[in-house]
């Protein structure tokens, strides 16, 4: 008997996982799916007015489901309520991770183009998950793990190489990898978040609207900012098409979104982190079936090699002694302080 309870929690864990992975999956295919809707607009759209726009999809359905379900881990009179300082660091993650990440890969994106800038914004997610995962949320990566993420690391850098030869050498390069590679890290920062909020019981909903709501109300001072509170002027140039192209990327992007947040809910930020490289390998494919686009030899190997090692990533101990323990099956009643995600943060991050 005494033998059972062990393994029946490796079991349990490993379907955590598994279910994590696929929702991992579906977030970066939901992702490549609104790249490739955001191409025929990208150019003639404020980069910051789109990324609101895209976020009133998910906005809409948040508050919806906040009326509906009055969500106990938002009511202060409940046992349930996850606190006033949780909810503050779930906005400030979606601040992050919404308007920080942003200008960061905006940035990277004029100083080193779109091939480098978006595989070191990739791997600013896969290095920076697996670092927040270990010193962050006391998640240590295992061995397999660790492997897969220097593999897709180097997948990344594979699929960029054809983008080397067109980036001027210099301090602006250097700066604008660097800043690719941080919007990368600001991206995971709400993932984090998230999973540390989501170690109490029926908080999903809780942590994908407050940190929708922390983005919304970024962007939006930021937009009346740049415009000079002339949102008027922002929108009136988009066509009634582009529009729909931007709610319809949008919706998309909700359903990537609440993907991701739950995948964090069953498994690592550092699994997660491995599995959201296949976006490149999603974008690829659809730039090949949609748009006709010829595939360099360079960016079909990278993509590849991404694949081995989220493969490699995903492979797991091969029995429960070697099995890190998974703390969201276990659902404490209250957060555990040695994962205070906000102090930590605090102390050990900039």
């Amino acid at each position: 008997m005494s033998n059972q309870r062990p393994a029946s929690g490796w079991v349990k864990a490993r379907s955590a996982a598994s279910i994590g992975a696929l929702l991992a999956l579906l977030a970066a295919a939901s992702y490549a799916t609104v790249n490739a809707l955001l191409r025929s607009v990208a150019a003639d759209v404020d980069p910051f007015a789109g990324s609101l726009i895209r976020q009133l999809p998910l906005l809409v359905i948040a508050c919806f489901a906040l009326l509906i379900l009055r969500p106990p881990a938002l009511r202060p009179r409940s046992v349930e309520f996850i606190g006033a300082k949780w909810v503050t660091v779930l906005m400030v993650a979606g601040v992050i991770s919404f308007l920080v990440g942003n200008v960061l890969l905006f940035s990277g994106l004029d100083w080193v183009g779109l091939a480098v800038a978006t595989a070191a914004s990739q791997g600013g997610i896969v290095i920076g998950g697996t670092l927040i995962s270990a010193l962050v949320l006391r998640e240590p990566p295992n061995r397999w793990q660790l492997v897969g993420v220097s593999i897709v690391a180097a997948g990344l850098a594979v699929v960029a190489s054809p983008g080397f030869g067109s980036v001027q050498a210099g301090f602006v390069a250097i700066l604008g990898f660097l800043f690719s590679f941080g919007a990368g890290v600001c991206y995971t920062i709400s993932n984090a978040a998230s999973r540390t909020v989501q170690r109490r019981p029926r908080t999903f909903i809780t942590a994908l609207a407050m940190t929708n709501f922390g983005g919304v109300i970024a962007l939006v001072i930021t937009v009346a900012a740049r415009s000079g509170g002339r949102f008027d002027l922002v929108y009136s140039a988009l066509t009634p098409s582009q529009i729909l192209v931007l709610v319809l990327a949008g919706t998309v992007n909700a359903v990537a979104l609440a993907s991701i947040t739950l995948a964090v809910r069953f498994t690592t930020v550092t699994a997660v982190s491995a599995l959201s490289s296949m976006v490149i390998v999603f974008g690829i494919i659809i730039a090949w079936l949609v748009f006709h686009e010829e595939i360099a030899a360079a960016v079909i190997v990278g993509a590849a090699i991404i694949i081995v090692g989220v493969l490699v990533a995903q492979k797991r101990p091969a029995g429960p002694a070697a099995l890190t323990p998974e703390p969201l099956l276990n659902f404490p009643n209250a957060i555990n302080p040695t994962t205070d995600a906000f102090q930590a943060m605090e102390e050990g991050r900039k």
